[in-house]
């Protein structure tokens, strides 16, 4: 049996690496996917060495090499960064006098940053080499987001001591956020042709929603029409994937679909606190002055679409699922460079048997 480069020819009388082996071994653990390779030879090298001094020595040279290279830094500040996050809003929520209520607003922030944490140094990630894994997932950790910022605020200043809907909101948007982390990830299936046709599909679905209560006011009360429009989002999707290929079509269509349901419900969120009077339906007709009808009806607006977010959550569900499936071998993953696909070779004779 062989030895793993950790273990194997270590200082005589050694039962474990030493202190030199897990220095570096820590170091390599920095490195981008693309550079193991040098840090596994780091660690051979060390493994030939014998003399504790000259295998600190040396040690402490590699890391200053690993931590010369920007890729390190790089990695180290995406997985402090949700930490940080957290610490914000532990100093934030301090003036919050209800302790339930400050301790369920860093609760529900910290289950966010332990899912985006796990998009960094865990099963969902590190993120796929192509641009439209990138721009996908940066478009996920805007979204959700945007809407963990209002959830947040409006727990912060809820007028009740009602909390049920924290770790409710909270599994959901997780549920988003893990889904967007598992289409990207450098060992998932997603072309960048699905990553972008679902982005562009589910985009252009929630515009048409935003435009359609614009131009014909006010806002339905329920979420039916923006169930329907965020069909029509993911029918789309479909449709602009060409049908050689049913698994990219699949995940661009459900991509429209978490895309869609998040966009229409932050802008409802949005529209329903600072739109204008005529974008708001009447959803309190016994509020004593219509003041009181719009200030209540504005509340009582988000609560139907909470619906239309829970079945976003599903389909990020399938999403998650569909990450995992074997891509078509039509066209190449988002993790797979364009130069990576093979070509035949350009001056190739065919030798038939005499």
């Amino acid at each position: 049996m062989s030895d793993s480069p950790s273990t194997q020819a270590l200082p005589a009388g050694a039962a474990r690496p030493d202190a030199a082996a897990r220095l570096l071994a820590g170091a390599v653990r920095l490195l981008p996917p693309g550079r193991r390779d040098w840090g596994a030879a780091m660690r051979a090298e060390l493994d030939a060495l014998t003399e504790p001094d000259e295998r600190r020595r040396f040690a402490i040279g590699c890391v200053a090499a690993v931590g010369s290279r920007p890729a390190v830094w790089r990695r180290i500040g995406y997985a402090l960064l949700p930490a940080a996050v957290v610490a914000y809003v532990l100093l934030w929520s301090a003036s919050i006098d209800w302790a339930p209520r400050r301790w369920g607003v860093v609760a529900f922030a910290a289950v966010l940053a332990v899912v985006a944490e796990l998009g960094v140094v865990g099963p969902l990630g590190p993120v796929a080499r192509g641009g439209a894994a990138r721009f996908t997932r940066a478009c996920g950790y805007l979204l959700v987001g945007v809407l963990a910022v209002e959830v947040d605020f409006a727990i912060a200043h809820k007028d009740n001591n009602d909390l049920a809907g924290v770790p409710v909101l909270s599994t959901v948007l997780a549920v988003y956020l893990a889904a967007t982390l598992a289409v990207t990830r450098r060992r998932a299936e997603a072309t960048s042709r699905s990553l972008l046709i679902g982005l562009a599909a589910g985009t252009t679905a929630a515009a048409a929603w935003v435009v359609a209560v614009v131009l014909a006011p006010p806002i339905p009360p329920g979420p039916g029409f923006a169930t329907a429009i965020v069909g029509a989002g993911m029918a789309a999707a479909v449709l602009l994937v060409p049908r050689r290929t049913p698994m990219t079509a699949l995940r661009a269509a459900l991509i429209a679909g978490t895309t869609a349901a998040l966009l229409i419900f932050n802008a409802v969120v949005l529209l329903g606190s600072f739109g204008p009077a005529e974008l708001i339906p009447s959803l309190a007709p016994h509020a004593l002055t219509p003041a009181d009808q719009l200030a209540n009806s504005r509340i009582e607006l988000v609560d139907p679409y909470l619906w239309l977010l829970l079945l976003g959550c599903l389909v990020a569900v399938a999403q998650w699922v569909a990450a995992r499936a074997p891509a078509s071998p039509a066209e190449p993953t988002s993790a797979t460079p364009t130069s990576a696909v093979a070509t035949p070779p350009a001056n190739t004779t065919t030798h038939e048997p005499t």
